[in-house]
């Protein structure tokens, strides 16, 4: 699997001034780790919300417009780390599951795992507010396909 590493940092202004305004280390900085599913790789059954005709896995996969950088970038963008998730130290990957339609639409999104601390509806925030996606396709026709998106939710000190 391909492992791709968003690194939300401040600047050492920001973290010089923090540090001198309370005489306390700044605080822990996030981190989103996004993991692309591996093409050709077996997912799971679908869960029951699934209807049984929403196909997992087309021949071509959905693809967030700009591709993979864009999706990074997006994230990067976007992403507000829950307080209660840095104020309890939750860490770890949320797994969301989404269909894209064959008009690039997002529906169905699912949570398969949350780690709490918000962290679950902040990754159903960012899925929801995407921008609408390539279909994937089966037999050059765009088709409705399930999307399995695993975003990891670090802190750094």
């Amino acid at each position: 699997m391909s492992l791709l590493c968003l690194c939300f940092t401040a600047t050492a202004a920001q973290e010089k001034q923090s540090a001198d305004e309370d005489g306390a280390p700044p605080p822990p900085v996030p981190v989103v780790v996004i993991e692309e599913p591996t093409p050709g790789a077996e997912m799971p059954a679908p869960p029951p919300t699934f209807t049984p005709a929403t196909p997992r896995q087309a021949e071509q996969a959905p693809q967030f417009p700009g591709g993979e950088a864009a999706l990074r970038a997006y994230l990067g963008n976007n992403l507000q780390y829950p307080a209660k998730a840095v104020q309890d130290e939750v860490q770890g990957a949320v797994v969301v599951d989404f269909d894209v339609d064959v008009d690039g639409t997002i529906q169905n999104i699912l949570i398969v795992r949350d780690i709490g601390g918000g962290c679950g509806a902040e990754a159903e925030r960012l899925v929801r507010k995407m921008p609408r996606w390539q279909p994937g396709r089966q037999g050059g026709e765009a088709v409705k396909a399930t999307y399995r998106l695993n975003i990891h939710f670090v802190l750094t000190h």
